[in-house]
């Protein structure tokens, strides 16, 4: 698979965030590069461009290096973007939606037609929860009924195809 910007900025919004997007744009073909710097390319707060760093650290999509300015003594952290992550990000997100959604379908598949929705859709919950709440909304207090959720089961068996079709 060949790894576009589009590709790098779909996972970077996916897993760290929006806010994260236009930082990755800024470092993907630069190394080294000082926060504050990136803060001042970027027009934003200092400490705000240091949480979306931290953000996407966590995330291993870019790494960086701390040296002390020996004018002011402290310490600056200088970024480099980590394109090798990205595809082992893709995977990870994948195998992540994946489980989730067929832990969804087992749950789904096993209270079928057990489940409850308020007449203005506020909630959807499951035969016990609506036991607990008398089968009133607990948002609206509107009476609780029972729905199918066969189309919603017919749903995640096709975002699981998808998923499992995605080439690498």
């Amino acid at each position: 698979m060949r790894i576009t910007d589009q590709i790098v900025q779909d996972i970077t919004r996916e897993t760290v965030g929006e806010d994260a997007v236009k930082i990755v744009d800024f470092l993907k073909d630069k190394k080294n590069i000082s926060e504050f710097k990136i803060a001042e390319k970027i027009k934003g707060e200092i400490n705000h461009i240091r949480n979306i760093l931290y953000r996407l650290h966590s995330k291993n999509l870019v790494t960086y290096i701390k040296k002390k300015d020996r004018q002011k003594g402290w310490y600056i952290s200088y970024w480099t973007f980590n394109r090798k992550r990205v595809k082992d990000l893709i995977d990870i997100t994948k195998k992540d939606k994946l489980t989730m959604l067929k832990e969804r379908l087992e749950k789904e598949e096993a209270n079928k037609g057990n489940f409850f929705m308020c007449t203005s859709a506020c909630i959807r919950l499951s035969f016990q929860d609506a036991t607990e709440f008398e089968f009133k909304c607990p948002e609206c207090g509107k009476l609780l009924n029972q729905i199918d959720n066969a189309k919603t089961i017919e749903t995640i068996k096709k975002n699981i195809k998808e998923l499992e079709k995605r080439k690498r």
